[in-house]
């Protein structure tokens, strides 16, 4: 990173270029987490050079078959130092390690993880290189300050649970779990709530849980603690089989929240990390969109929706008019009324296939719609992305009831904001004050059986924004991105893992001479496919440099309505109508 003057600067950008702002957050060094590892170590933040890095991983299968079962984990290293449009740069990614296959390494991932702590240690006491800028070598360090993954992976890398009552990692003492029918519900948002609150007065979920307070977080010495239990747990093959009965001790202790300590915890400076793990928005967002999709339409496999659902809510004694009604030998269903009906199903469907993004913007949704017009399936991450901020709050309008919509509708623009690149701290204190009201109004509408652990993670995220910065820093998009570069490598069936790693030297390589060489087109200084206005010489009116290269449609036919649309946008976008039009 220090070979060339350019790459030397970028990596100091963070430091001698970034303008700090005390309200706006567009690089994780505006972040609480940074901040204050700069305040823990101010030795480490004397010198810009020293890199604060962030290891990612998952898991994926090199094969395109689908009934091919072969788990691979590669560890990317990412350097946070650079500036906000290199940071996440696939080019910048670093592959420490390639965790072969065929299987998961699960508890086994530590042992593969070794190699990695030992050089994470080799480089906190600083290993000399050379830098470009001054022609001198230097002591450059580095520190780990977060890990990026998703949800299943957090456990592996971790050693936390994931599942069962203490699923979410933010609440360790009197979580917001319910044992219902079929899974484990998190209903009770009314707890995040401040005393006093009207959503607090008269909640059916009052009383569910032991203690009416929000949930709390295990202090570092309880932290610590905890560790101690687990820290002769070793990873690998254990002697011990098939199921350990539970013994008195046991349920004297309580149920064990952490099943491993890690390698991370070697780190000297592991302990003082405000955020260790992110939370996947990507997935969460995911997870809810398909929640709402499938239950508004009434998906089979896909809804919440059940019959264990409706004798949820008998068993709670809460929505008399959703519970099931006997009739006879049987028993009828009512009809929800966050459900559509058939005609309303396709209406919904028929507005999926019209609709038009811009270029870049998203995918062909329309192909997610199913031939009879009722469902929603396949959806990828990013239409479901689209789908829960921009579609479905302006789509059910009409279709459901005012309150349903509006419960949607301030949910999209939930995270809406909180996807945005640049963020507010003062919108960010909003937010979390927002969104258990948000989900306290969905509790009022959809069974207990809709909230699992991930639609109950949202109420985390302003609080991890608030650490780390703009989500696009923590969520799992450009890694994605990266295992597919990594999945086109594979050449040789009988040898991926070679394949994969004799391809990504021969990358790096090509990517270190493109960035070296000056005058020469490559792929990281070619202008981009919408480049944007940027020559206004080239057009006598500004509205119409937009500067987008047009890829088809030689004749342009327009309507009427088209054309007055044409001539609105004009007058009240273009500079140079407003001397005429004052």
């Amino acid at each position: 990173m220090f070979a060339t003057k350019e790459a030397s600067e970028q990596a100091q950008w963070h430091k001698l270029k970034r303008q700090p702002s005390e309200k706006e957050m567009s690089h994780p060094a505006d972040g609480e987490a940074w901040q204050d590892f700069d305040q823990e170590y101010p030795d480490f933040a004397d010198d810009a050079r020293n890199l604060r890095l962030g290891l990612a991983t998952d898991g994926f299968n090199p094969f395109s078959e689908k009934n091919t079962k072969y788990s691979m984990w590669p560890v990317f290293v990412v350097p946070y130092n650079l500036p906000p449009w290199a940071c996440m740069q696939e080019s910048n990614f670093m592959m420490a390690l390639l965790i072969p296959g065929p299987t998961c390494p699960g508890k086994d991932f530590d042992l593969f993880l070794e190699p990695l702590i030992d050089d994470l240690l080799e480089l906190w006491n600083g290993v000399r290189t050379y830098d470009a800028i001054t022609r001198k070598t230097f002591k450059l360090r580095a520190a780990v300050l977060w890990c990026i993954h998703d949800y299943p992976a957090l456990s592996t890398l971790s050693g936390r649970t994931t599942k069962g009552y203490f699923a979410c990692i933010h609440c360790d003492k009197h979580p917001l779990s319910y044992g219902l029918r079929s899974k484990i519900g998190y209903v009770g948002h009314f707890r995040f709530l401040p005393k006093g609150h009207h959503l607090r007065r008269n909640n059916e979920y009052a009383g569910l849980h032991e203690s009416s307070e929000a949930p709390g977080k295990f202090s570092i010495d309880e932290l610590l603690a905890e560790l101690e239990k687990v820290k002769d747990i070793r990873p690998g093959q254990q002697q011990e089989c098939g199921k350990r009965k539970r013994s008195g001790l046991d349920r004297v202790r309580g149920p064990n929240i952490w099943q491993r300590m890690v390698s991370l915890w070697k780190l000297p400076y592991w302990k003082k990390l405000k955020l260790r793990h992110n939370l996947d928005v990507m997935h969460i967002e995911k997870n809810i969109c398909e929640n709402l999709i499938g239950t508004i339409l009434n998906i089979i496999g896909k809804t919440k929706d059940t019959v264990k659902a409706r004798l949820d809510l008998k068993d709670l004694g809460i929505k008399e008019e959703l519970q099931l009604t006997e009739d006879g030998d049987s028993c009828e269903m009512p009809n929800a009324r966050y459900t559509l009906s058939k005609e309303k199903k396709k209406a919904f469907c028929d507005f999926l296939r019209e609709v038009k993004f811009p270029d870049g913007f998203a995918s062909n949704i329309s192909r997610c719609v199913s031939a009879d017009g009722t469902k929603v399936q396949g959806l990828k991450t990013h239409d479901c992305h689209i789908l829960l901020q921009r579609i479905l709050p302006a789509a059910m309008r009409g279709f459901l009831d005012n309150d349903i919509c509006e419960a949607i509708a301030e949910l999209g623009k939930f995270f809406r904001e909180l996807c945005s690149k640049t963020l507010n701290k003062d919108v960010l204190a909003k937010m979390k004050e927002e969104i258990p009201m948000i989900l306290v109004k969905l509790e009022k509408i959809f069974p207990p059986a809709f909230f699992d652990v991930m639609m109950h993670l949202a109420v985390h995220l302003p609080d991890e924004a608030l650490l780390r910065g703009p989500v696009q820093y923590g969520w799992m998009y450009p890694i994605e991105r990266r295992l597919y570069t990594l999945k086109r490598y594979v050449r040789n069936r009988a040898r991926p893992e070679g394949s994969i790693a004799e391809a990504y030297i021969a990358d790096e390589c090509l990517t270190f001479c493109s960035k070296y060489m000056e005058g020469v087109e490559t792929r990281f200084n070619r202008e981009p496919r919408n480049i944007g206005f940027s020559n206004e010489e080239t057009y006598d009116v500004d509205v119409f440099g937009h500067g987008v290269h047009f890829t088809s449609a030689p004749e342009l036919v327009y309507n009427e309505n088209g054309f007055d649309r044409m001539v609105w946008y004009v007058l009240h976008k273009c500079s140079q109508v407003e001397q005429y039009a004052e």
